[in-house]
């Protein structure tokens, strides 16, 4: 059974100048991290006009729920927070706020996840079991699903499976596109790492009255990327990446400290501590043999994403029995695996889970930008394919689990 197929395509094709208007509202008014509360408090008003109670849970997170209170429960997900971009791009709905950006397509998540909760709001008696909605902030920090964790989102109603949506732009895919991810392992663990080195700052003329931080953190890096490719199999699925390196202020004066910091990525959890362990020996180690004083820190991290192949199987049946010509790509061994990491995955270590990218833009036809440039443009004509995944593989789910 394929419960509404006749008429959750259109009803979300008729909803589509009410998406947009959310969608760009939420574009227009970027927010980051933990603290997307003006966001937040936009998406709990449109809820409530649907008809929700609508529950805070932890710093900025939302839950509520539809359905008849009997049986399974499915949860859907959508996130919430943008990026520390500077957007470069002349719309009439760019980002208002200098330095942030929706450049993940967060905005387009959270209104295809409200556009799911009015058409399910609609067909409330329909559904055959519970949904609950989580309206997460923070998934850019590896924080968000932790703190809605921490704080019961899994709780009162539990739920036995989830799913999560991401757009995906940039891909010779036709908008609306959708992508199921592969069987188990699917997305990289990822821990941040922020490295902190002490010395003793003094004149350019003068370096044998300092001790220079710099000496050490360029051993640092070096040492720490030979982890890979001196102590880790070869066949070893790990990325040591330093991203962002700080200090030095001008070009006459050895700074008193530097910083830098990164991401460890992997597929295997004894190589992800593995990882972590030897840097702090390597940081603290270099650090003391220069005379200086290194430290490091993982401000956050996530475990690798586990797909439920029960959940994909689902939506890789219904899906286009739902949606006319539609491009269903299932899920399939990659032959290089994404080293991307989503905090949802702590949601998947849990209960079964999966989730659906959606095709966001054609590189055919000039939409060349992946997420996270500056320069992205997200095709709203992907926001129905979205309303429609979530719907329609929650639906399917609780029928075939009663």
């Amino acid at each position: 059974m394929t419960l509404l197929k006749d008429v959750l395509w259109s009803e979300a094709q008729e909803m589509m100048d009410e998406l947009i208007s959310i969608r760009r509202h939420i574009h227009k008014n970027p927010e980051l991290g933990l603290e997307v509360y003006e966001t937040r408090d936009f998406v709990e008003k449109k809820l409530q006009e649907f008809g929700y109670d609508v529950t805070r849970v932890g710093q900025a997170g939302l839950t509520t729920t539809v359905g008849n209170d009997e049986g399974k429960v499915f949860l859907l997900r959508a996130d919430m927070d943008a990026l520390p971009i500077v957007e470069d791009n002349d719309l009439d709905y760019k980002s208002t706020i200098e330095g942030k950006m929706h450049a993940c397509g967060h905005d387009i998540h959270t209104t295809m996840l409200l556009g799911a909760a009015k058409l399910l709001q609609k067909h409330k008696d329909s559904i055959p079991g519970t949904i609950k909605f989580m309206f997460q902030p923070a998934e850019e920090l590896l924080l968000g699903a932790k703190d809605m964790l921490e704080h019961g989102i899994l709780e009162n109603p539990k739920p036995d499976a989830a799913l999560m949506v991401h757009v995906a732009p940039g891909y010779p895919l036709d908008v609306g596109s959708l992508i199921l991810m592969p069987h188990g392992p699917a997305m990289a663990s990822s821990d941040w790492f922020e490295i902190n080195i002490e010395g003793k700052g003094g004149h350019g003329s003068t370096p044998y009255l300092t001790y220079d931080p710099t000496i050490p953190m360029n051993l640092i890096f070096q040492a720490i990327q030979a982890i890979q490719s001196r102590e880790l199999p070869p066949n070893s699925l790990t990325t040591i990446t330093v991203g962002d390196i700080r200090g030095a202020v001008t070009s006459n004066v050895i700074a008193g400290s530097v910083a830098m910091g990164g991401t460890i990525r992997s597929y295997n959890e004894e190589h992800r501590q593995f990882i972590k362990d030897r840097m702090v020996q390597i940081v603290e180690g270099i650090s003391t043999a220069m005379r200086c004083k290194g430290s490091v820190t993982f401000p956050a991290g996530v475990p690798f994403f586990d797909s439920s192949e029960k959940v994909s199987n689902v939506a890789n049946e219904v899906l286009g029995k739902y949606i006319p010509d539609l491009t269903l790509i299932p899920p399939m061994k990659q032959d290089i695996p994404t080293m991307g990491s989503e905090d949802f995955a702590l949601i998947s270590q849990i209960i079964p889970a999966t989730s659906i990218n959606i095709a966001a833009s054609d590189s055919r036809k000039g939409g060349v930008y992946g997420v996270h440039h500056p320069k992205v443009v997200f095709d709203e004509a992907c926001i129905p394919y979205g309303v429609v995944a979530y719907v329609a593989t929650a639906l399917n789910w609780l029928d075939q689990n009663k």
